[in-house]
């Protein structure tokens, strides 16, 4: 089961967004900051972060780039309610959060299923060698 790490300072909103996840499938963890989401993402593996834009402390796209540092394949989408965000490599989606649902679903199927492939790959070439 693929993981997700939800990070909102609207906990209400992170909460039910984790109850659709579940209900897709999905092992789906909620964080209310981004200091929560980095402690967890260093205890736990998640296969995909969505993350909000403004948070108090530290805002989506530096919970990007801390998150790349150790692990540079994990896909952030950010979600905002200010327009979009350009992040560069740290960050493969931007969504509005007034359009959040279905459009996360489909990026989060698109993200992990690429991220799968390059799982399959590395292995099949491993056993190659």
């Amino acid at each position: 089961m693929k993981a997700v790490l939800f990070v909102d300072d609207h906990e209400v909103l992170a909460r039910l967004s984790c109850e659709i996840l579940e209900m897709q499938g999905y092992k789906a963890v909620s964080a209310f900051s981004a200091a929560d989401a980095l402690e967890k993402f260093r205890r736990e593996k998640f296969d995909i972060i969505v993350t909000d834009m403004r948070m108090e402390g530290m805002d989506g796209l530096e919970l990007a780039r801390k998150v790349h540092a150790t692990s540079p394949k994990t896909p952030v989408i950010i979600v905002t309610g200010y327009g979009p965000v350009e992040g560069g490599n740290d960050v493969k989606a931007c969504l509005a959060k007034e359009e959040l649902f279905p459009s996360l679903l489909e990026k989060i199927k698109l993200y992990l299923d690429e991220s799968s492939k390059e799982e399959e790959e590395a292995l099949e070439t491993t056993r190659q060698s």
